[in-house]
């Protein structure tokens, strides 16, 4: 204990407490204010990744609800817009798995599954198809609220889907989706070409009557008294078609002749004087 006695002396000393205020005490602040500016740097950072991750949580579950509310009106959309809910769908899943939240994994699989249902129910089944986007979309944010509590949200429906699925219902659900391409396919069809419209036919150009048919046939003559038989109508003259020339315009025509002129003006313009002197 001599050691201990000796440093205590030491630092009791004049040298001592110039080492001691010097050089011990600032460097044990230095370490002190080191590790409360990490905590402090450290708690920040947290708060930052936790906001990012709020963020791009709420916008890969806003994803999911468009997409369910999308595809809760499946049987009516086009086939192009069908692509592009597919395309939503997937990139949506895959936000939600790349995610670093506890249950991310087995939410995207409950949502999939889910948003499979409302496409085959929206075909015959409307209203259900709105109550399961109500029931997803509700579920969707009380897990966004509560990342923990997934298991207790979508684990028994997953585990309870995992013995429902059967080759029957497989069999039913590819018929069905046959039948819904086939369907969209022909009113993609018909909105796009429509009823053809019946091209505008051509006016009829009825021929004239000849002057020999537009004439009536003569009646037959009278039978002469102690004649054998009465004289035969003349045969009928064959009708033979021709084609009205179309009419010139007044332009035409005033290029082609000159326009008529009243006789008094011309008597007044070869003999003005004349025509004077008689009136």
């Amino acid at each position: 204990m001599q050691w201990g006695n000796d440093i205590i002396d030491w630092l009791a000393s004049d040298e001592g407490e110039r080492v001691l205020f010097g050089a011990i005490i600032p460097f044990l602040a230095i370490i002190v204010a080191g590790f409360i500016g990490g905590a402090i740097g450290r708690g920040s950072t947290r708060r930052v990744i936790a906001q990012y991750n709020r963020d791009a949580l709420t916008a890969a579950v806003q994803a999911l609800v468009l997409a369910g509310r999308k595809a809760a009106g499946w049987n009516g959309l086009s086939t192009v817009e069908r692509v592009q809910v597919d395309h939503l769908i997937g990139e949506a899943e895959t936000r939600i798995r790349l995610l670093p939240v506890a249950g991310a994994s087995l939410a995207a699989s409950w949502a999939a599954h889910q948003l499979e249902d409302m496409k085959r129910n929206s075909a015959g089944f409307s209203f259900q198809a709105q109550q399961t986007l109500a029931e997803y979309r509700d579920r969707l944010i009380a897990w966004s609220e509560k990342p923990r509590s997934a298991k207790k949200l979508f684990g028994a429906d997953i585990d309870r889907w995992k013995y429902e699925t059967d080759a029957d219902e497989q069999a039913l659900l590819a018929e069905q989706a046959r039948w819904e391409s086939s369907r969209t396919s022909e009113r993609e069809s018909a909105a796009v070409g429509g009823p053809s419209a019946a091209p505008a036919a051509a006016p009829a150009i009825v021929p004239a009557a000849s002057p020999a048919s537009a004439t009536p046939a003569p009646a037959s003559a009278p039978a002469v008294m102690g004649g054998s038989a009465a004289a035969s109508p003349a045969e009928a003259t064959p009708t033979q078609a021709y084609v009205v020339p179309p009419r010139q315009s007044d332009d035409e025509a005033g290029t082609e002749a000159p326009r008529p002129v009243a006789a008094s003006d011309v008597r007044d313009r070869v003999a003005p004087f004349d025509s004077d002197e008689q009136r």
